[in-house]
């Protein structure tokens, strides 16, 4: 270092900065204070650091014995901050008043399975990166972006089926009774009282919802992305000499670049419009013909031979150009994949330019789909009345969502082999061939329930079975193969979640959510309009029976089946694993004067030893270790959640509606009606009181990571967390510094940026210590990615405490590039077991015997977060405590309870609350009250070159880390 400023007399010399998790603690529970004693230092309303300028000055009971501390009181020489970062994923859409609060959160809740294709991206094979600005995406990044532009087009369909299939039917006299009348009036006046004009307002509806999304996605996300000031720069490295392969997190720009920016948006918008006019020009093609009202003839040859005949001119060559663009949209889609936006540095001139290009084709892609959509819409307003199926029904949704539905699934489950290397093109055949003879399969079923299928239905299905069944076989068997194995041991996969079939699963789900909100929707509005009482006060309506798309029948039809196998294959679990309290493996504390509850080295005859003891205390602990146990199950939980939903789609778009379900009917759609009825209530009630994230924990979870999937998911809060964290620990290192006089601006931050960078690599007087909990810990992780050092191989002066975390057996097995054991340089986990007392079993025993999962390496020339963060003397600046009655929080490298390798990572935490008042049983929150933290803490200060704090050694019998702490915070 360079240039310091005279001595001076500074109070603290290290920094403890807690960041909180999923539950977004506020700073007044962090840092055990009053709001009123509390200061804000950095930020804003949505997130920034708080601490308490009064900290050294606690007030203290005078009866307390002068062992007994509080534990928000930071020992001498530390200033203990508080980083709060909730509202970042909780905050609305911002003052879209014309709009209205309720329709923000309805389009938050639509969002989530955009979150899920998000989050399904970062699940797939990322390679290392080469330094600079371009992307390297990996196998997998078109077809997912394809998936993503699917999911938009089932919304498309299901605001449709809602107006212009629902719509129509109610305008042209079905029985909705709980329409007001004026719906009928206006539709039923003069210039609206044929079917053209009817569809070409009612198209606006899906348009208008796809814009909503759109717009509620972007507002939203314009505070975060562009993070405060220059500090995303300042994260890619500037002045910092990066050269070799480097690890996702580590890479340049990869906190201040979506994967999918505008371009992509507006191809999403363009397939939106484009889908909608081919619809409405299908349904004036096909209108004539009775064969085209239903998914089971519309390939027959009447059908199709009525199109090819028709003479209305501007049906066709509006449905021609439709068609051709949505193709080209999506190939589009598939083609940019892999653009970042513009504006960076780090980016050749090339790039530059490549992106300037994909700007301009996409925004005339966007503007010739309007202009398409207008001229179909134009051409039913103008063309003149035509004929209408007898039914009523929107004939451009018989089919669509059930052909869009098939494609998405076909991807999915070729996406089961992206990770485990089946090749892309061979996956994309089979998947193909067996959607084409599926489909020519439904078109055999019986269209009616007096009709027979046709003689080629079972064949068409067997073949689609058996190219399935194929893929299925050679996802399994591939990585046992001479090509599989050249990659790695076939072991390798068990540290992976669903043995590297990740991305598939989490399509699954986010295609199961998607069609979930779908067919509420539909099925929901349906359920409403034929609520109200008939008008004539008879028994049945007066008008004809209101049908919804097939698909959305089907599937609701299948819900309740999915949801009572997931509910047995639960109790079944639950019945197997809660027979007897098991005592489980824990780990062992270290220096804290109360111990665990009781240890457990190891298993003896492969069981978990049954409790008998009566001591209350004891057995509270022990249940909620096994209640702890029992929600560890969610890797396999979700597998099976996944495969439900993949034969639920399957059946539902296989089985005839007029045969198969009829006798449910009756049931199901009152049930979904209500379901629907009371998550609008939910939403309703959020939307009046809070304005917060819809669906919880899954909200944080799924906005963590940068968008890269679908353009409009949920805003990544990390692209503005990262950078804050980041500036707060290189400002703490150099705050000493002031650079020399006359220095321009320019010459200033410049000045400032070199000096930020050396400290990282150097001894300083000061330290930081990131104490981080839960979903907290991924923050700090990927914070210290962007800390690396000028060549250098470790990173001194910063510390990691984390807790309650879920590194190693979440995302490290879920995204394995970014948090996986090759970047964190810790052991692999197995996946938890199902029948097991202990879902960990397996992986306990393996860490007890010394035998490491087999974990593959990435070949990146970039150091892991333990060679980061290795000491001059060896020692690993890293602690992490861990409890068994923790539902959320897992060791980070290992339960074997005297490992060293690496050094000194696992620690465990006291099960039960500090007995002030009312003892209780300690989970996932209060880890800061337990004396093993403060004990972590002076060890990981000590570890960093810091010296320890005079007057808090962990060896003085007389520090408070060695006496029982008071009540704490959570």
């Amino acid at each position: 270092m360079s240039d310091e400023a005279e001595a001076h007399e500074w109070p603290h010399r290290v920094l403890e900065l807690r960041i909180h998790g999923i539950k977004n603690t506020p700073p007044t529970e962090i840092l055990g204070r009053e709001q009123s004693e509390l200061r804000q230092t950095q930020g804003d309303e949505n997130g920034g650091f708080w601490w308490a300028p009064d900290q050294d000055k606690p007030d203290r009971d005078p009866d307390d014995a002068p062992g007994i501390v509080d534990p928000a009181v930071p020992p001498t020489g530390v200033r203990t901050e508080a980083y709060s970062w909730g509202r970042l994923a909780r905050y609305g859409s911002g003052p879209i008043l014309f709009i209205g609060q309720l329709f923000v959160q309805v389009a938050w809740l639509l969002l989530a399975p955009f979150g899920l294709a998000n989050a399904a991206y970062w699940t797939r094979r990322i390679p290392t990166q080469r330094p600079g600005g371009e992307w390297d995406s990996g196998v997998g990044g078109s077809s997912l972006r394809i998936f993503a532009l699917g999911l938009t087009l089932l919304y498309v369909c299901a605001l449709g089926s809602v107006s212009l299939d629902l719509g129509v039917q109610c305008a042209t006299g079905a029985a909705c009774t709980a329409l007001p009348s004026a719906f009928t009036d206006f539709f039923g006046s003069a210039p609206l009282s044929w079917r053209g004009p009817q569809l070409s307002i009612l198209s606006l509806v899906p348009i208008a919802g796809v814009l909503l999304l759109y717009v509620v996605s972007r507002r939203a996300r314009s505070r975060y992305e562009a993070a405060i000031f220059d500090a995303a720069d300042r994260m890619g490295g500037r002045g910092v000499r990066r050269s070799g392969r480097l690890r996702p997190l580590a890479s340049e720009g990869f906190w201040r670049t979506a994967r999918v920016g505008p371009p992509t948006e507006r191809l999403h918008l363009a397939a939106a419009f484009l889908l909608v006019a081919l619809l409405l020009a299908w349904d004036r093609l096909f209108a004539g013909t009775a064969a085209c009202a239903k998914l089971q003839t519309f390939v027959s040859g009447e059908c199709l031979g009525a199109a090819a005949g028709s003479s209305d001119v501007l049906a066709v060559i509006g449905g021609l150009v439709a068609a051709a663009g949505l193709v080209v949209a999506i190939v589009l889609v598939g083609v940019f994949a892999e653009t970042t936006n513009t504006g960076q540095e780090s980016v050749d001139e090339f790039l530059r330019d490549r992106l300037h290009r994909t700007g301009l084709v996409t925004a005339w892609v966007l503007i010739v789909s309007i202009a398409v959509y207008v001229f179909v819409g134009a051409s039913l307003w103008f063309g003149g009345e035509y004929e209408a199926p007898l039914t009523g029904t929107f004939l451009g949704l018989a089919t669509a969502p059930s052909i869009i539905l098939g494609v998405l699934v076909a991807i999915c489950i070729s996406a089961l082999g992206w990770r485990r290397g089946v090749p892309h093109w061979l996956s994309i055949s089979l998947m193909t061939g067996a959607g084409l003879a599926f489909l020519a399969g439904v078109a055999q079923n019986p269209p009616t329930l007096t009709s027979t299928p046709g003689p080629l239905r079972l064949p068409l299905f067997a073949v689609a079975a058996v190219l399935t069944a194929v893929q299925l076989f050679l996802v399994w068997w591939w990585p046992r193969s001479r090509s599989g194995r050249r990659a790695g041991p076939p072991e390798r996969f068990r540290a992976e979640g669903w043995a590297g079939m990740g991305p598939g699963v989490w399509m699954l789900l986010a295609l199961g959510a998607a069609m979930l909100l779908s067919t509420l929707l539909v099925l929901g509005v349906q359920g409403w309009l034929v609520s109200g009482s008939s008008p004539c006060g008879c028994a049945s309506p007066p008008h004809g029976v209101l049908r919804p798309p097939i698909v959305y029948h089907n599937f609701g039809d299948v819900l309740p089946f999915i949801a009572i196998a997931l509910a047995l294959v639960a109790l079944v679990i639950a019945g197997a694993v809660l027979r007897w309290m098991p005592l489980l493996t824990t780990p062992r504390t270290r220096d804290g004067r109360r111990p665990l509850l009781e240890e457990v080295d190891a298993y003896r005859d492969g069981r978990i030893a049954a409790s008998t003891t009566a001591d209350r205390l004891a057995l509270k602990i022990l249940r909620a270790r096994r209640l702890a146990a029992l929600v560890h199950r969610g890797e396999p939980i979700l597998g099976i959640l996944a495969g439900l939903f993949a034969v639920g789609f399957v059946v539902a778009l296989a089985v005839s509606y007029s045969v198969a379900f009829r006798w449910i009917d009756g049931l199901v759609g009152p049930a979904l009606a209500v379901i629907a009825a009371a998550i609008l209530a939910v939403v309703v009630e959020n939307a009046l009181t809070a304005k917060e994230r819809p669906i919880s924990i899954m909200w944080d979870l799924m906005c963590f990571l940068p968008r890269a999937g679908h353009p409009f998911g949920p805003p990544c809060y990390a692209e503005r967390v990262v950078p804050e964290l980041r500036d707060r620990v290189t400002d703490w290192l150099t705050h000493d510094l002031e650079p020399p006089a006359g220095l321009t601006l320019a010459e200033r931050l410049s000045w400032r940026d070199n000096q930020q960078d050396e400290a990282l690599g150097v001894e300083r007087p000061f330290s930081v210590v990131l104490s981080a909990h839960s979903l907290g810990a991924v923050l700090a992780v990927s914070t210290l990615f962007t800390l690396r050092p000028d060549d250098a191989k470790r990173l001194r002066n910063v510390a990691l405490l984390t807790y309650g975390s879920q590194l190693r057996v979440y995302f490290g097995r879920f995204f394995p590039e970014l948090f996986g054991p090759d970047a964190l340089g810790t052991l692999g986990s197995r996946r938890p077991l199902l029948a097991k007392a202990d879902p960990w079993f397996s992986q306990v025993e393996l860490d007890q015997d010394g035998e490491p999962v087999v974990v593959v390496p990435s070949g990146a020339d970039d150091p892991s977060l333990t060679e980061l963060l290795t000491q001059p003397d060896g020692s690993v600046a890293w602690i992490n405590l861990w409890r068994r009655t923790d539902y959320l929080g897992f060791p980070i490298n290992s339960y074997r309870l005297d490992d060293r390798r690496p050094d000194d990572l696992d620690r465990g935490a006291d099960e039960f609350g500090p007995p002030r008042y009312l003892v209780k049983v300690a989970t996932h929150p209060d880890y800061q009250s337990a004396p093993q933290y403060r004990v972590a803490l002076l060890d990981l200060i000590d570890r960093v070159q810091a010296g320890p704090v005079p007057g808090d050694s962990p060896d003085d019998p007389d520090s408070p880390d060695n006496a029982t702490p008071g009540a704490a915070p959570v």
